[in-house]
Formats: structure tokens, sequence, C-alpha cells
């Protein structure tokens, strides 16, 4: 597996680990090991991912929103 390919492949990762047993992004984590540039790639894009993820939380839908969707 390439650079290109385990980062492909991490993008899809879940923050919590739960993809972490698949034998895909264990491969893909392994590389992220061995490359110090990956890693620190990786490590950049968990910490956007969770800026984004943070930001979202932070979002108050308006009232009645949800109501408005389901009528129509």
């Amino acid at each position: 597996m390439n650079t290109n390919e385990a980062k492909f492949i991490l993008r899809a990762r879940r923050p919590d680990g739960r993809d972490d047993a698949d034998p895909r992004f264990q491969e893909a984590l392994e590389q992220a090991r061995r490359d110090p540039a990956l890693a620190a790639w990786m490590a950049r894009e968990q910490a956007f991912d969770e800026a984004v993820a943070a930001r979202l939380r932070a979002v108050e839908p308006p009232a009645g929103l949800r109501d408005a969707i389901l009528a129509g």
C-alpha cells in the first residue's frame, strides 16, 4: 500500500475506532505508523474532523424545524 492509498482509506475511518479491526484499515494504520509524513497528515485530518464535528454539535436548530420538515 502506498501513501495515497492509505490516505484514501484513512479518510473514511470513523473517529471512534470502530473501523480499526478491518484489515484494510489495519494496513493503512500500519503504513501511518511507519511513515512520519503520513502520520502527521493523519493527525491534521483528525484535528480538522474534530473541529468540524464540534462546530456542528454547537449548532442550535431553529425551534419547530423538525415539525416543519416532516410536514413537508
